[in-house]
């Protein structure tokens, strides 16, 4: 349980350290790790660098990419979120001999409209952030700035930085050189009255160029005035020839587009009524390549080339002239897939760390001993956060159907009433970009500003609104809430917007970008004539709303969250108490089965608990009542079986018992019997055959058991009985019974009977113990020749007027044959055998005057014995007869002297081989 448990946290831990891993990398968890190629989104400005390593901002100024020559990826730059939900993005960037990079990183509000504050950044050669070079921060609320603020044109020049601020009426040119600790001011120039910067190129004071938001292009002269070098009066140009994306060469030549003439010109300020189309629809078309001029952006390189990128393409115009086609992507190198491929890699092992320690807590812990509680906890929990999920994403949907719709109601409203806020005839009179800031462009400026910037609700900001004129069948943006998007653009015509502006239908709809998820209205705009002249569009940032949702979403989540727990609180409660009970019950179980079969449970819950409270103590009862019969059914088993027998068979029950189990041993067998039973049992009836055989067995036995013995079967008045352990065990046996035959026969003389007298046959040998019979009658027997030979023995003890014989074995096995009186008989031959048996008399139980006997004649005995197997018959016979004089009762002696006499008188046989005969 412990090392499941390790394991568990081991691959929690782990799958938490991969989630952190891939939540860092979550941008590269976007993309198919199959593809080899990133396309571009939402592109918005590309440089070069002096090796010609391409900086483009993509995917809507979020992110920065470096390419090498070949247009392999080497780094991207992402941009990051501010404390508040604020939006990092990239406007503009420049790039030093050291492949540094310098951008200007723009915060935005949360809904990516008002500019929050901007800052000069570096990046070193390996896109790692180093330093921030400059902040400028935008607080005021009258002069707010839309989408791009202040911070303008970051340039390197023979090392050092340049780049400019807007602060309204003033310009200001700061420098930052190696070493410097901030940025330096450097150059400032006013702007001409009524004139807003637009964008603006060049370093040194004279050869600074910038573009204004009514369509001029102006020189800032060294006195800080500005003279306007386009359109001078003559030129062949339109004010909607609006000058996009300026640029000076290094030549001192401005770089401009015409979204009017859709083409990229060259003016020289030297020679300002001569401009050429460098790049136009004829040239591009001839290429192969289109350049839709819609978000179109250029930069020169620094071979005098020039980069174009518009939206999701990029093109290059080399110095000959010629256009290299068009790429939409980039490559990516093999060290970033592979880097990748780890990333989602990781993702994956996380998922299965995941998987596998759900699969240890819901299989492996579950199918373990674990406690209720635990088990309840783990698979409520999921299942009451599974339905607060459904719950609270039912309750979410349906709200978030119901506010798209107030949305989208309260949108057509605010864009219908755009009617009431545009004059449609001072909008029909804007003609040109000049009028940018003018008195109309204030006046409607100040009108939707009234409408829409009053509320502080959080829920009424993120409004984007903006204003179309109509003209010619074309649309043309007038007013937005965009300070990068010009005066007379042309807006591209959509099925939805050329319903509103051709046949004055409102229309809604919604988009999601990389900018965000908007929700928009458009209606028309009418003149005092009733014709459609423009187009009202207000469109709403649904972070605020999204915000909301969230908030109500988290809200609900919270609300079901706290009900769930405190339902989880009350039904664990329950369990615990249930499990109180249960404990209880399950410790009594516990000591029943421990075999305390007097313990009984008290539950007074009066529930189902309660009920199988009572059902365990009845049942214990019965269990009670059925291990008395059973232990006293195994006990009279073990009677008829003893329990050392099953031991030896390695079984555990008389259940286990099969036919023909068997097991050869090497123990002591003995042999015990009453001598002259036969005629003791003609004396009595049957009645008192059984009780003087029980009786005397009753009182024999236990010697068998007390000395480590096994009665393995009875027969007539004696029995057989085994000793596995050592032969001590049977000699003491044996020795103890005969003692407690004199004491027996005390008794019996006492109560007037005769007495009685044994023979005991003690050998040692392998033999073989098992279960004989038939399926349906079984029994315990040994099979071996040793015990033949204990029941010989047994059967010479009278003949040779001993009460105990044994053989060398059991001699050569004693380890304390010092301590026991016994006699070498020599060698016997019994009749049927073919082998002489080595004997020896232990009269250690017998009574003491015949003990006494024996052990002073012992020596002389075994003299004798030595005498007679050599066949010194005549020295045998004396010597016999030497102990007879002093024992007359020795049966052994008198054996040997009559033998020894007719040996001596007659002669041996021929087969004679030094052995006693004995029938």
């Amino acid at each position: 349980m412990k090392k499941s448990v390790a394991v568990l946290v081991f691959a929690l831990l782990l799958a938490a350290a991969a989630a952190m891993f891939v939540f860092q990398e979550r941008h590269l968890i976007k993309q198919n790790p199959l593809s080899r190629e990133l396309p571009f989104v939402s592109l918005s400005r590309a440089i070069a660098d002096q090796s010609g390593n391409l900086y483009v901002i993509d995917n809507s100024k979020k992110t920065i990419h470096k390419l090498d020559k070949e247009g392999t990826l080497q780094y991207s730059i992402h941009s990051e979120a501010g404390r508040n939900g604020e939006l990092f993005r990239f406007n503009d960037m420049a790039v030093d001999e050291l492949n540094r990079l310098y951008t200007v990183r723009t915060l935005l509000d949360p809904y990516g409209l008002t500019v929050k504050s901007e800052q000069i950044v570096r990046y070193d050669a390996g896109g790692k952030l180093e330093r921030v070079l400059f902040n400028q921060d935008y607080n005021d609320p009258k002069n707010k700035r839309y989408r791009i603020g202040g911070l303008k044109s970051p340039q390197i020049k023979q090392g050092e930085l340049y780049f400019f601020n807007d602060e309204g009426s003033k310009v200001t040119e700061y420098r930052f050189a190696e070493g410097d600790a901030e940025p330096r001011a450097v150059y400032a120039f006013n702007l001409p009255g009524n004139k807003y910067l637009a964008e603006i190129d060049g370093v040194t004071a004279g050869s600074i160029f910038y573009s204004a938001r009514s369509g001029e292009i102006y020189q800032a002269l060294a006195d800080g005035t500005s003279r306007m070098v386009y359109p001078l009066p003559g030129l062949d140009r339109t004010r909607r020839n609006f000058p996009e994306s300026l640029r000076l060469d290094s030549a001192g030549r401005l770089v401009f587009i015409d979204y009017n003439s859709q083409a990229i010109s060259r003016l020289d300020p030297a020679q300002p009524y001569i401009i050429e189309e460098l790049v136009n629809t004829a040239k591009t078309e001839a290429s192969g390549i289109s350049i839709p001029y819609e978000k179109t952006d250029i930069s020169l390189s620094p071979d005098g080339g020039i980069i174009i990128v518009d939206d999701t393409q990029m093109n290059w115009r080399l110095t000959d002239g010629t256009l290299k086609p068009s790429f939409s992507s980039v490559r990516y190198s093999a060290g970033y897939a592979a880097y990748r491929w780890m990333v989602w890699t990781v993702a994956a092992l996380g998922v299965l760390l995941v998987l596998f320690a759900l699969r240890l807590v819901y299989i492996d812990l579950l199918n373990r001993r674990t406690s209720l509680l635990f088990k309840q906890a783990i698979v409520f929990i999921p299942a009451v956060a599974a339905a607060m999920v459904l719950l609270s994403t039912l309750i979410f949907n349906n709200f978030v159907s119901k506010m798209d719709e107030e949305t989208y109601r309260e949108l057509s409203l605010l864009a219908a009433n755009g009617q009431n806020l545009i004059d449609g005839d001072r909008l029909e009179a804007i003609d040109s970009p000049v009028e940018y800031r003018g008195e109309t462009f204030n006046a409607f400026r100040q009108k939707i500003n009234t409408m829409f910037d009053n509320n502080s609700d959080s829920a009424n900001r993120g409004f984007y609104k903006a204003v179309y004129k109509v003209e010619n069948g074309l649309i043309y943006r007038i007013l937005e809430d965009d300070d990068e998007m010009h005066m007379f653009n042309p807006f591209p015509i959509t099925e939805e917007n050329s319903k509103v502006a051709f046949e004055g239908k409102v229309m809604t709809g919604g988009w999601q970008d990389d900018t965000g998820v908007w929700n928009y209205a458009i209606a028309p705009i009418y003149n005092s004539a009733g014709n459609i002249v423009g187009v009202f569009e207000t469109s709403k940032n649904m972070e605020s709303l999204l915000s909301h949702r969230r908030e109500l979403l988290q809200t609900i989540v919270r609300n079901i969250v706290v009900i769930s727990a405190g339902l989880l609180a009350v039904l664990l409660l329950m369990t615990f108490i249930q499990l109180s009970s249960l404990r209880k019950l399950r410790r009594t179980v516990g000591d029943i089965a421990r075999g305390n079969w007097d313990t009984a449970v008290n539950i007074r819950t009066r529930d189902e608990i309660a009920d199988l409270g009572e059902s365990v103590n009845t049942m214990a009862e019965r269990i009670r009542e059925y291990i008395g019969k059973v232990e006293a059914l195994s006990q009279a088993y073990y009677r008829f079986v003893p329990q050392q027998f099953l031991r030896f068979l390695n079984k555990d029950t008389i259940l286990d018992v099969e036919l023909g189990d068997q097991v050869e041993q090497n123990m002591s067998t003995m042999i015990f019997n009453i001598r002259s039973f036969y005629m003791l049992s003609k004396r009595m009836t049957p009645e008192q055959n059984f009780n003087f055989v029980n009786s005397f067995l009753k009182r024999f036995g236990p010697y068998v058991r007390n000395n480590s013995g096994m009665i393995n079967k009875y027969s007539g008045a004696g029995f057989m009985a085994l000793f596995p352990g050592q032969a001590d065990d049977a000699l003491k046996a044996a020795i103890e019974m005969r003692r407690e035959v004199e004491l027996y026969n005390t008794h019996r003389a006492n109560s007037g009977y005769r007495p009685v007298d044994i023979g005991v046959g003690l050998h040692k040998g392998p033999l073989r113990l098992g279960i004989i019979g038939e399926e349906q009658r079984l029994e315990s027997n040994v099979i071996s020749d040793n015990v033949n030979v204990s029941t010989i023995l047994e059967r010479l003890t009278e003949p040779l007027g001993a009460s105990i014989l044994i053989t060398d074995s059991i001699v050569q096995s004693l380890d304390g044959a010092s301590g026991f009186q016994y006699r070498n008989l020599g060698l016997i031959q019994v009749g049927g055998m073919k082998e002489p048996l080595h004997l020896y008399d232990v009269y250690q139980g017998d009574p003491d005057t015949i003990r006494t006997l024996k052990d002073k004649t012992r020596a002389r005995f075994e003299e004798a014995v030595t005498y007679y197997q050599v066949g010194r018959f005549y020295d045998a016979r004396e010597a016999f007869l030497m102990v007879i004089k002093q024992n007359r009762q020795d049966k052994a002696a008198q054996l040997y002297f009559y033998i020894c006499d007719e040996y001596f008188q007659k002669g041996t046989t021929e087969d004679w081989n030094g052995t006693l005969s004995v029938s």
